[in-house]
């Protein structure tokens, strides 16, 4: 239990996360420096460039609780596990020991990338630097870091320990949970807060080379207004949309001037989920590289046992098949007249080869993919070693997510463009919002953040602000259920109000009596 705490909160960045060279894919590759103290490692603006680069790579293994813990939780993916859906499951809370041991991962994860944080913060006023103009922007870098693992893990487990320094073990043992609201206010807020104020717009290192993975101003203000969005929803209700709406307007004027961000046609969209185009789209991205460890570790979970035409075995789970749910699969399978699809969005959101079976594809760059897009599926898959290969980004926040956050803050008057400017880019029909109420305008635009943000990890934390994940939830296992025995529709009633955040791991509860409380209805 005391490797545990340790691990959460102590030093993990000099213990692994440091890497051999800065370039954009390669800042994955980490290499231990155990035999490197601190004191001696953070002496050249080479070595705090190195300590940074390593805490992007605690990055890595989120993207994969973005689907296991989010996506799946929410009602846009339906999962069979054997003969029934939900007994796997980070679903509903009939945890399992697997469920248990992914909430237990994500708990460990997101708290490695506090604990790297937290020490670069530490050292980085003390250390000899020649560039003396990147200090507050590598700090600025980590704060946002640290804010947006503390987001996570305030939105997934609530009341959470909260360490804003490198914790001795005795200090990690005697630090309880402080609620998330104290967590916002304390760390979240005020650490993007310092990332828009010490950030540039384009990121560059300590030799002034850009660095495109790396975090702007602009991610931090969109970051931020995601945030205040957040804060002003359940359980909150926060007073923070004005906020919100501001930054989040910045950022849509500043992609606008600079024509950034924006894929113009539905072609180029489809275009946007290749690996091809990493670090072009999207405003902020968790890197992937192509070789063994280093992909996307959503990519292997999200389909499983393909047939030869799509991929080999060895590059995916054999875990639970996950499919699109059904009421989003209708809308994606609507046709036209001439019998195309009405959402242009569809082939590249979701595919598959059975009309009931259909998979999401903006993750997985498979043979027919690639064919389609760019006329080497085979090359491609055939470049891939194993399910720890695929290199494509995850996308933390692209810009029509913060187009449909603002559509929201700021009603339909002002909100109608950017939903339209997106629906007619997908080759759908205009809404036209002076013929709604605000609340159905609303609605409209929560349905277009479902068909545009499908399978990114966003529908289950707007499902929770909304407080409305009950009742979808519940709709879904009725509306899935085509068993006999209506034993999924039986599961609507384990949907409860206390589900939209999961138990504190049980061996977090361990550590000490009495440090944890473990969150109602667990």
């Amino acid at each position: 239990m005391r490797q545990i705490i340790n691990k959460l909160f102590c030093a993990a960045c000099l213990a692994g996360c440091l890497l051999t060279n800065t370039s954009c894919n390669d800042y994955l590759n980490t290499e231990p420096k155990n035999t490197m103290s601190t004191s001696t490692f953070y002496s050249t603006d080479a070595q705090v460039d190195q300590a940074l680069i390593g805490v992007y790579s605690t990055l890595k293994p989120i993207a994969e609780y973005y689907l296991k813990l989010s996506e799946i939780r929410s009602d846009n993916m339906w999962v069979t596990t054997g003969s029934t859906k939900p007994e796997d499951v980070v679903l509903v809370g009939q945890f399992s020991a697997n469920a248990e041991a992914i909430i237990l991962g994500a708990w460990q994860d997101y708290f490695t990338i506090v604990a790297s944080a937290n020490k670069l913060i530490d050292e980085i006023d003390n250390a000899k630097l020649n560039n003396e103009s990147i200090r507050e922007q590598y700090k600025a870098e980590a704060r946002f870091l640290r804010a947006l693992a503390y987001f996570d893990l305030v939105r997934l487990f609530g009341n959470v320990p909260m360490a804003t320094h490198a914790l001795t073990v005795d200090e990690a043992f005697a630090t309880k949970q402080s609620s998330a609201e104290t967590i916002y206010d304390e760390v979240i807020v005020p650490d993007l807060q310092y990332a828009v104020e010490h950030l540039e717009t384009t990121p560059i290192d300590y030799l002034g080379a850009v660095q495109s993975y790396r975090v702007s101003n602009v991610a931090a203000k969109a970051m931020l207004g995601r945030v205040y969005l957040t804060m002003a929803g359940f359980p909150l209700y926060k007073d923070t949309k004005g906020q919100a709406k501001t930054l989040l307007k910045d950022v849509i004027d500043y992609a606008s001037a600079k024509n950034l961000y924006w894929a113009a046609t539905a072609a180029e969209w489809d275009q946007m989920w290749l690996s091809d185009n990493d670090n072009k789209y999207f405003i902020f991205e968790i890197q992937y590289a192509s070789l063994v460890g280093l992909g996307n570790t959503y990519t292997p979970y999200s389909v499983a046992k393909p047939k030869a035409a799509w991929c080999s075995e060895k590059l995916v789970s054999n875990e639970a098949s996950i499919t699109a749910e059904k009421t989003l699969l209708e809308h994606f399978a609507e046709v036209d007249d001439a019998g195309n699809y009405k959402d242009k969005r569809t082939l590249g959101t979701i595919d598959g080869d059975d009309a009931d079976k259909k998979f999401f594809v903006k993750f997985y760059e498979n043979i027919k993919k690639r064919d389609r897009l760019m006329g080497d599926g085979l090359a491609f898959n055939g470049a891939l070693s194993d399910r720890t290969c695929w290199p494509q980004n995850f996308p933390l926040i692209r810009l029509e997510d913060v187009m449909l956050m603002y559509a929201e803050v700021a009603g339909k008057a002002e909100g109608e463009a950017y939903v339209n400017k997106i629906r007619q880019r997908a080759g759908l029909d205009a809404i036209d919002a002076s013929a709604m109420t605000e609340d159905e305008f609303l609605v409209a635009v929560d349905n277009e953040r479902r068909y545009e943000l499908a399978g990114e990890g966003i529908r289950w934390h707007d499902l929770v602000r909304h407080n409305t994940y009950v009742q979808n939830l519940q709709n879904m296992f009725v509306y899935n259920d085509n068993t006999s025995d209506q034993r999924y529709a039986a599961m609507a009633g384990n949907v409860k109000a206390t589900n939209y955040i999961y138990a504190i791991p049980l061996q977090q509860i361990h550590v000490r009596d009495g440090l944890y409380t473990q969150n109602p209805g667990y």
